[in-house]
């Protein structure tokens, strides 16, 4: 009993957790959930919250909420944050991830940005009784009910960006590799949490005025010496509208569409799992929108700002 509850715990483990940030399939619409160098690179202020039901129809399947913000709030300075919930049967983890970043002009006309992130977490597991059907009832797994633990963590990343043309970073998280004792048995349990590392970046290639082609790749390798990539192709219509498709080797096939109206911009996936668990569940959902507050750098590339120009008389 007590390995069941740990391989649930570790293996439906959310998205915005950074060993399992692969699974959220539109983190490209969020780099700093990959990267914590991506922190306020952006030139407007966006809030975004997002929600992912894994494998439907699977009980107890992984459900995970995510609130998420990040802004440039000084000179080459970024600093923003994550707030979280997720649910997986019986486990729930709640925490927070606090990013901040440095920029680095690697030209005076700024085209060329080189951010250094920094990430601080702090996760809380419970374990839900009255959720598991034991065959002792006097089994130790249960005995406690509701075990709460805080689980620091730390991250790191590089990422070189190109105006809105081309990015790549490395990012590594779960740098203290704390053990902490998840469920307090008397005879604990201890779970490592290893090393995670992402290899991720992309280019946006304009086919016309109105065409976009948005290419991005991720690969996610962990001590355990498990690697697991995932590409992603986007068509992008006046930054209005898209839709597109990514590959998660040996996971899924994931379908998106998006667009943006006004200062919001929403998006949908849906994942046709591959793994044998797409027997017993109809895929994965997930959604996003997001809010994009201006800044005074923000005109230049949000093209909602413009919409004024459409109406004011020539001179």
């Amino acid at each position: 009993m007590k390995k069941f509850l740990a391989i649930i715990l570790i293996s439906t483990a959310s998205a915005v957790s950074a060993q399992q940030i692969s699974l959220n399939s539109q983190y490209l619409f969020n780099d700093m959930l990959v990267n914590p160098g991506a922190t306020g690179m952006k030139d407007y202020i966006p809030i975004q919250l997002s929600f992912r039901k894994q494998w439907t129809n699977f009980p107890g399947s992984p459900t995970t909420q995510a609130l998420s913000s990040d802004a440039n709030v000084a000179n080459n300075i970024g600093f923003g944050g994550t707030v979280f919930n997720d649910v997986a049967g019986p486990s729930r983890r709640t925490g927070i991830n606090l990013n901040g970043a440095y920029h680095i002009k690697l030209e005076r006309s700024s085209r060329h940005l080189l951010g250094l992130g920094l990430g601080f977490s702090l996760t809380q597991h419970a374990i839900d009784e009255s959720k598991l059907k034991t065959y002792l009832p006097d089994d130790a797994a249960v005995l406690r009910g509701y075990n709460n633990t805080l689980v620091p963590d730390a991250s790191f990343g590089i990422f070189y960006k190109f105006i809105d043309k081309g990015y790549v970073g490395l990012s590594a998280f779960n740098l203290v590799q704390t053990n902490r004792d998840l469920f307090d048995f008397q005879n604990g349990i201890y779970n490592p949490l290893v090393r995670t590392y992402y290899l991720y970046g992309g280019y946006n290639f304009d086919l016309s005025n109105t065409f976009r082609l948005k290419t991005s790749a991720l690969v996610q390798g962990i001590e355990t010496v498990t690697v697991q990539f995932d590409v992603t192709t986007l068509l992008e219509y006046k930054k209005f509208f898209w839709f597109g498709f990514s590959y998660r080797h040996t996971d899924a096939v994931v379908a998106m569409i998006g667009g943006q109206a006004g200062p919001v911009k929403f998006g949908y996936s849906y994942d046709y799992t591959l793994s044998d668990i797409g027997r017993y569940s109809s895929g994965s959902h997930e959604v996003f929108i997001e809010l994009q507050l201006s800044t005074k750098n923000s005109s230049s590339r949000t093209p909602w700002l413009k919409r004024n120009r459409i109406y004011s008389p020539k001179i």
